[in-house]
């Protein structure tokens, strides 16, 4: 938008110097000179296009610290979540060592079969009452 405005503006001095061929005797704290109409107005157009531009790098930089700001933000953000993500893989491998570990336990059991069940059944039931 500043790019924009300074272009405008010079395109404007250039129109006035073009239109304003003319000279002028100007006097200033006792000094006199003879210029062209268009010098006064340029030497203004200088002044404050240098004030612009002052203006644009003070408003890059202000953007440049908050950039900074952010991305220390950001930078403490991805620890975390490195920090959960390596602490989710350990959860995931302890629970993949606690299921190797009861599945060890369930096959260490001996194998029942069907007829060492119902040869248990006489010894389960010789302890109820009837009512």
């Amino acid at each position: 938008m500043y790019l924009i405005l300074l272009l405008a503006v010079f395109a404007l001095t250039g129109v006035f110097a073009f239109q304003n061929d003319g000279t002028q005797h100007f006097t200033l704290l006792g000094y006199a000179w003879t210029l062209h109409t268009w010098v006064p107005t340029a030497i203004g157009v200088g002044l404050t296009s240098a004030l612009l531009m002052l203006h644009m790098s003070h408003t890059g930089l202000g953007s440049r610290i908050r950039e900074i700001g952010h991305g220390r933000a950001i930078d403490e953000h991805r620890d975390t979540i490195d920090e959960l993500r390596a602490a989710n893989a350990r959860l995931r491998e302890d629970l993949a060592a606690a299921r190797g570990e009861a599945r060890g336990a369930a096959r260490t059991e001996p194998n029942r079969s069907l007829l060492d069940g119902i040869r248990t059944v006489p010894g389960r039931l010789s302890g109820r009452s009837s009512n």
